[in-house]
């Protein structure tokens, strides 16, 4: 096993160097030519090929001795640094959505939390729905009942018109039957008159004349019974049409449509009323979709105004932070406002102890200058959505401008003390050291800038303990 290693080490040991002169001439370029602005976009690449200490110019004096237990000292590294401005900020939503329902209710279901992520068309709550339901049901079986009802107005309607067309046919045909009688009623009257003559000359017998007088009286009884019958047919029916309806089939139309209106008005009510009904489902379905209060687009929720089992009111129940962006506010003063335009980057640092930068940039300036504080609200979105970042914390906005200054810049591990004892570098003067608190910021991982303390030629020990 060892070998097949040592053999697999000689065979791949001109990589090793190939890979070794790239990694230092990669280091020493970097270290010698990016600036501050890219090593604070980069810190992962910073950390890895930025080594100030094994490429520049050596600056350390040494005493007499062991370097590692005598003193080291060095000058602060000089530096160009743009001006930046730093203004205290407030995170804020970009915008936010008020959600209310549409109706009055008790909560029966709260799906969602404080800081919860949602997309747009989740279910956020629910409203107690139980009697719009019930009232839904019992519209049910109404609607039921109402389309039976409108079968049975139809059948009706039917059988009305259907009994209109038999009742026409029994008029013809009594018509029929009255001319046939008065046919044989005035034939009888003709004969009977013939007979009378008939026996006044002698022709004809007295009983005779009586049987056929008879039979006319017969006739006459019935063709006044017929007639009788038909007028009562006729009478029970409505039979008026236009002057110029000359066709049978029109006339029997008109005459359906005239004898049978309170069938036709029954069956043209309960179809109204199998509307309403529908209707009045259709909404009561609509209202109980409207007891669902879903979310209108993505983003995250801020704040929850209600629990379950509380009545909703004309308020605002939850509020959406729309795509979960959020902002910072700050103010600046008069003087400043020439230094801020819309769409400049921005650098937010958040007050909470740990927490990483987030850059952005100014979406919102302020026309007019707020009288108490005497400053002009900027707004600025930031770019990143970082969990940690709620709306309300606090930090600083940092906002680079044209000008260029001077920072001091020292190891991060040669700064001593703590944020509340204060800080301090231990510096060379003359032939003793002394402490000399300094004011100072983070810089980047390895390095802090000192704002106020020491200057560009105080020598500071690098090798404390």
């Amino acid at each position: 096993m060892k070998a097949k290693i040592l053999q697999i080490l000689r065979a791949k040991w001109k990589y090793f160097i190939l890979y070794f002169f790239v990694a230092t001439t990669l280091s020493i370029l970097f270290t010698w030519f990016s600036n501050e602005n890219i090593r604070n976009r980069f810190p992962w690449l910073t950390t890895i090929l930025y080594h100030k200490d094994w490429f520049l110019a050596d600056q350390n004096v040494y005493a007499i001795g062991n370097p590692k237990d005598v003193p080291l000292f060095q000058k602060p590294v000089v530096i160009q640094k743009r001006i930046t401005l730093e203004y205290p900020a407030t995170v804020e939503a970009t915008k936010e959505i008020q959600l209310q329902t549409k109706h009055l209710g008790r909560i029966k279901f709260l799906h969602v939390a404080e800081g919860q992520s949602v997309k747009k068309g989740d279910l956020l709550l629910q409203l107690d729905d139980e009697l719009l339901r019930l009232e839904g049901d019992k519209l049910s079986i109404s609607l039921e009942v109402a389309k039976a009802n409108q079968i049975i107005a139809l059948e009706k309607w039917k059988q009305a018109e259907n009994l209109i067309e038999v009742k026409l046919r029994e008029i013809d045909k009594k018509t029929e039957l009255l001319e046939l009688a008065k046919s044989e009623w005035e034939t009888s009257k003709l004969t009977m008159e013939k007979k009378e003559t008939m026996w006044k000359e002698g022709f004809v017998s007295l009983s005779e004349l009586d049987r056929w007088k008879l039979d006319v009286d017969t006739k006459q009884t019935h063709f006044k019974n017929l007639n009788r019958d038909r007028e009562s047919l006729v009478n029970t029916l409505h039979l008026d049409f236009p002057e110029d309806t000359v066709s049978i089939s029109d006339r029997l139309k008109i005459w359906k449509r005239q004898n049978s209106l309170i069938e036709k008005t029954e069956y043209d009510l309960s179809v109204t009323n199998t509307k309403i009904l529908e209707n009045q489902i259709q909404t009561n379905k609509q209202m109980i979709s409207e007891f669902k209060l879903y979310a209108p687009k993505a983003g995250s929720i801020f704040k929850v105004h209600l629990k379950e089992g509380e009545l909703t009111n004309h308020l605002p129940a939850i509020t959406l932070i729309e795509n979960g962006d959020l902002s910072v506010s700050y103010q600046i003063g008069e003087s400043d406002l020439k230094l801020m335009k819309l769409g400049k980057e921005i650098t937010f640092h958040p007050s909470l102890e740990g927490s990483q930068f987030v850059n952005g940039e100014i979406d919102k300036i302020s026309s007019y200058l707020d009288v108490r504080s005497h400053g002009i609200g900027v707004r600025a979105k930031l770019h990143k959505k970082r969990l940690s970042l709620l709306p309300g914390m606090f930090g600083l906005v940092q906002v680079e401008t044209e000008g260029m200054k001077d920072i001091l810049l020292v190891p991060t591990v040669s700064v001593l003390g703590d944020v509340s004892s204060g800080y301090y570098l231990m510096l060379k003067s003359g032939e003793t050291i002394e402490k000399r608190y300094v004011e100072c910021k983070p810089h980047n991982q390895n390095e802090m800038e000192i704002l106020m303390g020491i200057s560009e030629d105080d020598l500071f020990q690098v090798n404390v303990k």
